[in-house]
């Protein structure tokens, strides 16, 4: 038996909460986007100023942007997941009105809206047809800058022109009858929203879309200067601005908008312009692209080069060392070596490269350089927290072509091909096993940060913290983790969410957060066990028990059926927990229940797009389904949104009706210059309530197994 030591203590984990600019700073500073993509509108979006346009940003596109025009402050961040769909996310801050008209529940924190925007294209510009587009403005928000139009462009040289209609917000003012009006009955009939009980925002008001007495005509162009990265934009402007929400009324000395946009590089614009004719507007964007930006370049050790000699049969193979250049040039933390007279099988996980391809190509040169000739195929069997995923087999002979050019310029070779597990050696045949042991424990140290944005009581909730994790591995299913969380700034002592007894409200599962975080600057945010196992090829297992997370402990578990390569995969879990104290030391509170979900997940065809459907039961005892959609880009960044729908009313649930948000998953290798398949973490979620709520459980199977999905695994080519 050998020893492979190797004690880690890590400054980064793989769980880090890192803020939305700093996303956008980071990926910008570190890109080198060529695919140029059109300015963004004062709302945030593709468009002129205060108009949409049907133009779509490059796929993989994410742009922040922040406009200021009186009485309007406009944050929006604006994603393009697919060529056709754009989605927005926006905040407005209106600064001549409060949040709330109760003294001091909000101070002087100025009223806050938040929007939803999506635009859909229908067709692109060819040669004689202009590109056109369908979009909805402000469709899951509280409605009051809501709006649908249809839009097109049509680019002359390097003037765009913009031609469109629009209704609700775009519409204020016209005397243009909408044309809906003689087709459907009620279509002249646009419910005004009004703040009661039953509508706290959040929804999608279907029963609003074209409606309306009036329909409102924009248009406007775009014009590209000689001046490099410096375009002019003009647009004729459809709202009058005379019956804008809460109350507000503005001149508008002129129905038309101009503004100058200036890029500098690649992922900095300035946009200054001069609208209603009588108001200056100014602002920014911060943008990168998911789809194109490279990685860092790496400083990581190059790839073994391949040995001129072989190595003579009855040469005795140095394990400990075959084992740590596997680890320090392939990134494989091999846990057994398994060699015959002809194939040498190698276990373990791979824990520096996303790109398989790149480590299996790694491992066969460590390989090649260290074992015996006779030795023609090397088997790599991956695994995950000791799970078996598949293998990857490699034919020495062909490779050793490859790496060493010995092929013709228009040939090709298959070398090596990911498979489904297998038993490939025979009873009988003569083996050489080496298990391999390593240091059991690891440490690591990490910052995060929880966050919640649009409150009245403070726009911005923030809680910066300083975690110490710790895990030790008892046996090869065994496993036990801790983190000691320590809070060094936040502002959740202004958190201050009231139970409406007269609703019968649900159980807090969630908004005892300012306790949580309050009460105690040092607490343990996680403690517990975990076995991992697998029943055959494709079922796998995990059990735990212990502080889960840091507002609930208890016991659990969950099962996955995974195929190999297969497109679909089906999970269970189940969990009795309580409620901790809020000092997040060792004691319960006496709120208790049980949770659980079924999730059948589906790696789609199209655009690399996840979908996870679960059904259950939440932590507030609530029953629904939960759905979440996310798109992997090519450099590994995964951006998603998910929504919950429960049995809780909107009246129950609160501001916002039901629960969403939206995430991004970037892979510290984009950002860092050595190779790792760790992410950074940035979620969003408008606000914190108790509807729709999950158990935070520290491991996902099939987070864990995602190397056996489909398109993760294949055969290389040279």
């Amino acid at each position: 038996m050998n020893k492979f030591n190797r004690p880690k203590i890590n400054a980064i984990a793989s769980n880090n909460t890192i803020s939305l600019v700093s996303i956008a700073i980071s990926c910008a500073l570190c890109s080198n986007i060529s695919l140029a993509a059109p300015s963004q509108s004062d709302y945030g979006g593709a468009g002129l100023m205060q108009m949409p346009s049907a133009r779509m940003s490059p796929e993989g596109e994410f742009a922040f942007n922040i406009n200021y025009v009186d009485p309007y402050i406009r944050g929006a961040v604006a994603v393009t997941p697919v060529p056709w769909f754009e989605g927005v996310i926006r905040y407005t801050s209106v600064e001549n009105r409060l949040y709330s008209p109760y003294p001091g529940y909000s101070g002087d924190q100025s009223y806050k809206d938040k929007g939803f925007d999506a635009k859909f294209r229908l067709w692109q510009e060819s040669y004689y047809l202009p590109e056109v587009a369908v979009g909805f403005r402000d469709l899951g928000g509280t409605g009051k800058f809501s709006s649908e139009y249809l839009v097109a462009n049509k680019r002359w040289g390097k003037v765009d022109f913009t031609l469109g209609m629009g209704w609700g917000y775009l519409a204020n003012g016209s005397s243009l009858s909408n044309p809906f009006c003689k087709l459907k009955e009620g279509a002249c009939n646009r419910p005004a929203w009004t703040a009661n009980d039953d509508d706290r925002g959040g929804k999608i008001s279907f029963n609003h879309f074209f409606r309306g007495e009036q329909v409102g005509l924009f248009a406007g162009l775009e014009y590209q200067t000689p001046i490099q990265g410096l375009s002019l934009k003009l647009e004729y402007d459809s709202n009058d601005y005379q019956n804008e929400a809460l109350g507000n009324q503005f001149s508008q000395s002129l129905p038309i908008n101009v503004g100058a946009v200036y890029s500098w590089g690649d992922y900095v614009k300035f946009n200054l312009g001069y609208e209603r004719g009588d108001t200056l507007m100014a602002g920014f964007t911060l943008r990168t692209n998911y789809q194109t930006v490279p990685n860092q370049i790496k400083l990581d050790a190059p790839p073994e080069p391949i040995k001129a000699q072989t190595v003579p049969n009855n040469t005795i193979t140095d394990y400990d060392e075959l084992v740590e250049a596997l680890a320090d040039n392939a990134g494989l933390l091999a846990k057994q070596v398994v060699v015959t007279e002809k194939q040498a099988d190698i276990t373990g996980e791979q824990i520096k490269y996303r790109d398989r391809s790149e480590a299996d190509q790694r491992i066969a040169r460590v390989l090649s350089n260290r074992l015996p000739e006779s030795v023609t195929e090397f088997n790599i069997i991956e695994n995950a927290q000791n799970l078996p995923l598949y293998q990857t087999t490699i034919q020495r002979d062909k490779f050793l072509q490859v790496a060493n050019n010995q092929l013709d310029p228009l040939q090709t070779s298959k070398y090596a091909e990911t498979q489904a597990l297998e038993d490939t050696h025979q009873a009988n045949d003569k083996r050489s096993i080496t298990e391999v042991k390593h240091k059991p424990w690891n440490v690591s140290l990490y910052p995060g940060l929880t966050q919640s944005l649009g409150s009245p009581e403070t726009f911005y909730f923030y809680a910066l913290s300083l975690h110490l994790a710790g895990e030790y591995q008892l046996t090869d299913k065994l496993k036990a983790d801790g983190v000691t969380s320590w809070t060094v700034a936040d502002n959740y002592d202004k958190f201050n969410y009231k139970v409406d007894q007269s609703t019968g409200a649900i159980p807090r599962s969630r908004t005892y957060i300012r306790e949580y975080l309050t009460d105690s600057d040092v607490g343990l945010s996680n403690l517990q066990l975990t076995w991992f196992d697998s029943y055959g090829k494709n079922l796998y297992a995990q059990y735990y028990g212990g502080y889960l997370e840091f507002m609930y402990g208890g016991i659990g578990g969950e099962w996955l059926y995974r195929p190999y390569n297969s497109a679909f995969a089906f999970g269970v879990d189940m969990n009795r927990v309580k409620q901790r104290d809020f000092n997040r030391g060792f004691g319960f509170r006496d709120y208790e229940v049980t949770t659980g979900h079924a999730a059948l997940y589906w790696q789609t065809p199209w655009y690399n797009i996840h979908t996870e459907l679960s059904a259950g039961q939440y932590l507030s005892g609530d029953r629904g389904f939960t759905v979440n959609l996310s798109r992997e880009f090519d450099n590994g960044t995964i951006a998603g949104i998910f929504f919950t729908k429960t049995d809780v009313s909107a009246k129950d649930y609160g501001e916002g009706s039901f629960n969403k948000g939206f995430y991004i998953k970037i892979p510290f290798d984009m950002m860092l210059t050595r190779s790792s398949t760790k992410y950074a973490a940035f979620s969003w979620v408008p606000l914190t309530r108790d509807g729709g709520q999950k158990l935070i459980r520290k491991y996902s199977l099939y987070d864990l197994t995602k190397a056996k999905g489909r398109n993760s695994v294949g055969t290389h080519f040279e």
